[in-house]
């Protein structure tokens, strides 16, 4: 081989080792371990990753039932995938939509449920926070136990399905909608208490709402019971967490594809850099020779 084809393998080999190790910093990324990243939810909830083909992988669990969801809705969802939610929810599954912004729309709508989450429209708490107004409290229903919200939203019901609707938690009678973003709180605004997760069936399965998916990030998830209420609301299941509708960077999606290449060919992609590491040393001392 070359000097050349030597150098250039070494620096693939250099690359693709600096992408493995290397961690994201992508908001929701089960690869990021910092502050915004979803490293912890996974790792507390055993979580099994989708990074390819959210729609193959949706028909292709066998008992739904026995499985939930996690979806971060901050890309749009296709058609086919529409269709999926359906089907798996239909059949006894349980997704969990984790949405602040309103894009988790589109999956209601389709679905026909009385709930949307309101469209850029933060809610706000100027009393009952932590930290400041950014950061409101929410009480779980049934207990006296809160989680702690990081710039999120709420979720608006419709009156004539409100019977079909569980809350799971509610805002401080404090907190408010900026529905005008002027960071304080006008005559029309909705205020307090309002929900920031809620429940309704769905055919055999079950449909759960959170206006807020930064509660589970790193950095928010020991914040008061923010990590007991994703346990319990997914407790005895299989948990999928869906990384395909989130926005990523180019290191991002290389990553993702080389996870996924390691878990389907069941390599563990320490050893794997290890192999690439010890590769990486030998064409380094025959290239110095």
């Amino acid at each position: 081989m070359s000097r050349k084809k030597n150098a250039l393998f070494v620096g693939i080999l250099t690359l693709l080792t600096l992408i493995v190790l290397y961690p994201t910093v992508t908001d929701f990324s089960t690869h990021n371990p910092g502050w915004n990243g979803f490293s912890r939810l996974k790792e507390e909830l055993k979580a099994q990753v989708i990074v390819e083909s959210f729609t193959t992988t949706l028909y292709s669990i066998v008992k739904p039932e026995e499985t939930a969801i996690i979806t971060i809705a901050y890309r749009q969802y296709t058609a086919d995938e529409l269709e999926a939610l359906r089907n798996y929810l239909l059949q006894g599954g349980m997704l969990i939509i984790m949405d602040d912004y309103g894009e988790g729309n589109i999956i209601l709508e389709y679905l026909k449920v009385p709930i949307a989450i309101a469209n850029n429209a933060p809610l706000y708490d100027p009393f009952d926070n932590f930290k400041n107004k950014r950061f409101p409290r929410a009480k779980i229903v049934g207990k006296e136990e809160y989680i702690v919200l990081n710039h999120a939203s709420a979720i608006m019901i419709s009156e004539h399905g409100i019977e079909n609707v569980k809350i799971l938690a509610l805002s401080s009678p404090f907190a408010y909608l900026d529905t005008n973003n002027n960071e304080i709180w006008d005559k029309g605004e909705p205020k307090g208490p309002l929900p920031v997760a809620v429940l309704i069936k769905y055919g055999k399965g079950t449909l759960i709402v959170i206006s807020d998916p930064s509660i589970a990030i790193n950095s928010m998830i020991d914040s008061e019971s923010n990590l007991e209420f994703m346990r319990s609301i997914v407790y005895g299941r299989k948990i999928f967490l869906d990384q395909t509708h989130i926005p990523k960077s180019l290191h991002e999606q290389i990553k993702d594809i080389f996870m996924y290449i390691t878990d389907k060919y069941v390599l563990n992609p320490i050893i794997l850099v290890g192999v690439l590491l010890v590769l990486f040393t030998l064409i380094s001392r025959k290239l110095i020779r």
